[in-house]
């Protein structure tokens, strides 16, 4: 897979509010980019709007992948996402989840590629466990898992080591360097320094509050 990401002039305004203004940015196939800035200063809808679930003000996301422009409807198709805000279902098992996940992007998963991605982020032992009895840094594990399961090329991560202890951490960082030797694009916006440690470079954001 060969994927890139040009960011172009990307803005959203709220009413009088600009949230994001005039963010630029590259990359391709292993990157890893950080969004990096204060509460407020618009990192999460940056990341809403490269994924394509929020519409810019102004400004285009191109994505590309294995030469051939991505049309604007389909990146969503295309996208893994770990982010605060996105909730999983909770009857279900970790199991299911990647099941299903997976025929919402019309794909299949092998059973043996399920097993793979619980046991990498660390769930193996409650995968027919549903996620309903899972604490909060298992549930970010198994919203972890089915961002990863489709290889996507792009993989968007807000904040999400936000819940996670120390084995949760060390599977995010190994689920990252996966998706570079897949060809995935990743976006990793956070604030906190062992995550900015994985990142090739920076967009910096500002509020204008």
């Amino acid at each position: 897979m060969t994927a890139s990401l040009h960011v172009r002039g990307l803005c959203k305004r709220y009413a009088s509010r600009w949230v994001v203004r005039d963010v630029e940015l590259s990359a391709t196939s292993g990157n890893v980019i950080g969004i990096v800035g204060n509460n407020g200063s618009g990192k999460s809808t940056l990341v809403k709007m490269i994924a394509g679930v929020l519409r810019p003000t102004s400004g285009t996301v191109t994505l590309t992948l294995n030469n051939s422009v991505v049309a604007p409807a389909d990146v969503p198709q295309l996208c893994g996402m770990v982010a605060p805000y996105l909730q999983i279902y909770d009857e279900f098992t970790p199991i299911e989840l990647l099941h299903l996940h997976a025929q919402l992007h019309g794909r299949t998963l092998e059973a043996s590629d399920v097993d793979a991605t619980l046991g990498r982020v660390g769930l193996d032992h409650v995968a027919s466990h549903p996620v309903r009895s899972f604490s909060s840094g298992m549930r970010q594990r198994a919203s972890l898992a089915i961002a990863v399961s489709l290889s996507p090329a792009l993989l968007l991560l807000d904040e999400p080591g936000v819940t996670l202890d120390e084995a949760g951490r060390t599977a995010l960082a190994e689920c990252i360097s996966l998706a570079r030797k897949q060809g995935s694009v990743v976006i990793l916006a956070t604030n906190d320094d062992r995550e900015r440690s994985l990142c090739d470079q920076f967009v910096r954001m500002t509020s204008d509050e």
